[in-house]
């Protein structure tokens, strides 16, 4: 019967339903709560819809039952992380480069460490990334959003230049790439560089919105 409302449910989820997609796991989870599948399943809906406290409750439910399930840990720190809850996304980061030393791993406790301003100790953890995934450029970001964070503003600019030079297009990297130039005092532009990505990407103005938030 659980596998049935799963497969219900995933197919509500690929078809874009997810409030029903999110009512069938809730039902799953209650069916048989030692289920990590139906947990996770919960999780990965809840973060689709952007609720990402909910969807680290539902990570931390599967984590009490199965904490040495295969990704599961990065994921955990992931929504953590995008719920603001740096303390709990580093802890499980950390556990997760133990246990699977991965990319996803180093840079989910890269940024959870960067957040809460340990800035030398994130950029250690980005470089452990590197050193698994030399050519990554999610990596190169991160590592640039932390140099940022050190005020070593010019370098961290190095870094979002050379990643456009090659054609890397990202909404977090122009924004990067954009506090770069302000700190430098290339205010003008920043302000090109931001008109440029509110023509390409359309939800680019309400990503700048979100990350000035972050910031105060």
């Amino acid at each position: 019967m659980t596998q049935q409302i799963l497969d219900e449910a995933n197919q509500a989820l690929q078809q874009g339903r997810l409030e029903q997609a999110e009512t069938l796991l809730r039902g799953a989870v209650k069916a048989d709560p030692q289920s990590v599948t139906s947990h996770v399943a919960l999780a990965t809906v809840l973060t689709a819809r952007k609720q990402h406290g909910a969807a680290a409750e539902s990570y931390a439910n599967a984590m009490r039952i199965d904490r040495n399930r295969k990704g599961l840990a990065v994921a955990y720190a992931v929504a953590c992380y995008h719920a603001g809850r740096y303390e709990e996304a580093e802890k499980s980061a950390r556990f997760a480069v133990q246990a699977e030393p991965s990319l996803a791993a180093y840079d989910a406790l890269a940024c959870a460490l960067r957040e809460q301003g340990k800035t030398a100790d994130a950029l250690a953890a980005i470089e452990g990334a590197l050193r698994l995934t030399p050519t990554s450029n999610s990596a190169q970001n991160t590592k640039g959003s932390i140099l940022l964070a050190m005020g070593r503003n010019a370098e961290a600019l190095a870094i979002f230049e050379d990643l456009n030079r090659r054609g890397v297009q990202a909404v977090a990297i122009t924004l990067n790439r954009g506090a770069a130039l302000e700190k430098l005092g290339k205010v003008e532009q920043a302000q090109r560089l931001y008109s440029e990505a509110v023509a390409r990407w359309p939800h680019f103005a309400e990503r700048q919105r979100q990350r000035a938030q972050r910031r105060h």
